[in-house]
């Protein structure tokens, strides 16, 4: 029994091993002045992550990065309980599932075709602004973060769309029922049955929004490349790495894991002791 036990292990500490082997050696890295102008890397200790702390560039990705996390968390739920409780109440199943293919289907497009897609409508002259008789500078100073912050809330919200419905159909159908012969409405139902009985949907939503955030790339970098308004952390670390500045994008690394460990972390042991108790 441990024999095989052993051997259905292997592959995930394999991989667990070699994983954790270079985030210990990313670590090292960072510790160091390895980059273009020291090709022969020195232990220099915190001195890396105390100039990257000091990099407007870094604080400003960094401020940019946990912005887009308020954004996406807030505007990204919001938007997945309006649109699943409507698909909830839809009496035809059929209808019910062309509208949840509907909302979903962003998911399926990869990141950097939805990034061309949207670089194109954004066009002043060619895209929404040509429909509309208009001339918003999406893409331009300021705007460009807010506008690449909409598209990702409307590529990623048919997650949470998913995540809600799933928790919706397993509310029990004999509180509803009892609910609708008393006299409620369905918002009545949605807002004090339904939707207080999905709390673990909110909370799974909001991990995976905000570990989406922390690690944005596709989007941001195919609709605008290197732009300083729409830099993030992982474009900030990208960046540094093309210019062979080896040790600060490893220290940026360092933090962008930290960042997604602080998130993931807490939720995994809640989830573990919630299945010890079961």
């Amino acid at each position: 029994m441990k024999i095989s036990l052993l051997f259905f292990l292997a592959p995930a500490l394999i991989f667990a091993g070699i994983l954790y082997y270079f985030v210990l050696w990313n670590f090292y890295i960072a510790l160091t002045n390895y980059s273009i102008l020291h090709l022969r890397p020195q232990f220099v200790g915190l001195a890396t992550f105390a100039s990257l702390f000091s990099d407007p560039d870094f604080v400003s990705s960094l401020e940019r990065t946990l912005l887009w996390v308020v954004i996406l968390v807030a505007a990204g739920n919001l938007m997945a309980i309006l649109i699943a409780s409507a698909i909830y109440n839809i009496d035809s199943p059929r209808i019910r599932n062309i509208t949840t293919a509907f909302f979903i289907y962003p998911l399926a497009v990869s990141l950097v075709a939805s990034g061309i897609i949207w670089r194109w409508l954004f066009d002043v002259d060619r895209g929404i602004d040509a429909m509309l008789g208009a001339k918003i500078l999406w893409l331009q100073g300021p705007n460009a973060f807010w506008s690449t912050a909409l598209v990702s809330v409307w590529v990623y919200t048919g997650l949470g769309v998913l995540f809600y419905l799933a928790m919706f159909y397993n509310v029990d159908k004999s509180q509803i029922e009892s609910a609708y012969v008393d006299g409620a409405n369905t918002i009545d139902v949605m807002l004090r049955i339904v939707i207080p009985q999905s709390r673990q949907a909110l909370i799974i939503a909001t991990i995976f929004y905000t570990l989406f955030s922390i690690q944005m790339f596709d989007l941001p970098y195919t609709m605008l490349f290197l732009n300083p308004f729409t830099m993030t952390l992982v474009i900030y670390t990208y960046f540094k790495f093309a210019t062979l500045y080896f040790a600060t994008a490893s220290a940026a690394a360092i933090v962008i894991l930290a960042l997604s460990a602080a998130i993931v972390i807490p939720y995994s042991m809640y989830g573990f002791r919630k299945w010890l108790k079961l």
